[in-house]
């Protein structure tokens, strides 16, 4: 009997404490449930206001593109886009202009039928039907592409022809006619160098078509006297031509040096030299004397184009600089202040060396026999400056 009471009383006190366990885990369930209904209310909240937000996006882009239809793509009234192809730049804009088109955005290329500046093609096409306002897009000739023209000049027709094969240009007519130059050799081009030329144009030749010449070899005269000089070279009907050189310890009247060297192919007709430094006891035949001109720049206002030019006993005038081979991109070589040109000139008897800044005449030497050159220098007024003797 006390046993079953001591029971009851220890059932009777954990009452009270199941009881305590039970609240806490009710009011945990309790919590969950709030938290997860406050979480779907803002869930749903949150996508209510982005569908807002998007809908109202929406309605922009679509009230935007509306805008843009009406105003731009829609445009005015339909015209038909008139043909400009082969006007020029003025003219084309003019005839788009009357029919309330505009000009777009021009376009080059190269083209050697059509002159430069002319509208080769145009988008849309001639023909179409757009809304006025709509822009046309034309594409203009930029004229032919040039480029230097090659040098053939003193060189074998056969070796002119193979090179060409190879290169972008193509064979023009050949013409031939008697000349003391070997026969097929090109003596003339058109066009000649350093001219421009379109790109893949054609080059005509003028060829020599002298008859066959005998062929020799040349016999070594250095160290021999002037006067068997003629004798030695007279047979193979070749053209002796004497250089003086003014070099103190040279022996007198011997030929110091020859042009072409010994055993080089010589033709009948050819022009030998030989180098000689002369006494006076001994005549030489229209000996040729040799001089070096030097000039410098002065003071000019940019680059200038110098050229040089020399003026033989019977009035042929030749420019010695520039030649071809100074020629940079086709155009002649500039030169500013202080630079220097020195140049070395053969002649015979007399002559005449000129020199010409950007055309105008600003210095001349001349030469006669062996005596010094008589120089003079020309004042010459220029809209910066002017260019000292």
């Amino acid at each position: 009997m006390a046993e079953s009471t001591q029971d009851t009383a220890g059932s009777l006190q954990d009452k009270p404490a199941r009881r305590r366990l039970g609240r806490v885990l009710l009011d945990a369930l309790a919590e969950g449930i709030l938290n997860l209904v406050f979480f779907l209310f803002r869930f749903v909240f949150w996508c209510v206001r982005w569908s807002f937000a998007t809908v109202f996006f929406v309605v922009v882009m679509a009230g935007a593109g509306y805008y843009v239809f009406n105003q731009v793509l829609e445009g005015g009234e339909y015209v038909r886009v008139p043909d400009i192809t082969g006007q020029d730049v003025t003219n084309a804009s003019y005839l788009l202009a009357e029919q309330g088109l505009e000009m777009g955005k021009i376009e080059e290329m190269p083209d050697e039928g059509i002159p430069k500046g002319r509208v080769v093609a145009q988008r849309p096409a001639a023909g179409k039907v757009v809304r006025s306002g709509r822009k046309i897009y034309p594409t203009v000739s930029s004229g032919s592409q040039t480029v230097p023209a090659p040098n053939f000049l003193r060189r074998a027709l056969r070796d002119a022809c193979e090179e060409l094969d190879q290169s972008q240009f193509r064979l023009g007519t050949v013409a031939r006619i008697p000349h003391t130059a070997p026969r097929g050799t090109i003596i003339a081009q058109d066009p000649a160098p350093p001219m421009t030329m379109p790109a893949g144009g054609a080059i005509s030749f003028l060829v020599s078509d002298s008859p066959e010449r005998l062929t020799y070899l040349m016999p070594d005269i250095v160290d021999k006297p002037v006067d068997e000089v003629l004798r030695t070279l007279s047979p193979m009907g070749v053209l002796p031509v004497p250089k003086r050189v003014d070099e103190p310890g040279a022996r007198l009247d011997t030929v110091l040096d020859q042009d072409p060297a010994p055993g080089t192919l010589i033709h009948e007709g050819d022009t030998v030299f030989y180098f000689v430094r002369p006494s006076g006891e001994v005549a030489l035949p229209d000996a040729r004397r040799r001089v070096e001109v030097t000039y410098t720049v002065p003071p000019w206002p940019g680059p200038c184009e110098v050229r040089i030019d020399t003026i033989d006993r019977n009035g042929v005038r030749q420019t010695v600089f520039p030649q071809v081979s100074d020629y940079v991109n086709g155009a002649p070589p500039m030169l500013v202040t202080g630079q220097s040109i020195t140049l070395p000139i053969w002649f015979v008897g007399k002559m005449t060396v000129e020199v010409l800044l950007d055309g105008n005449r600003v210095r001349t030497y001349l030469y006669e026999g062996d005596g010094e050159p008589e120089i003079k220098s020309f004042e010459l007024s220029r809209a910066s400056g002017t260019v000292p003797s």
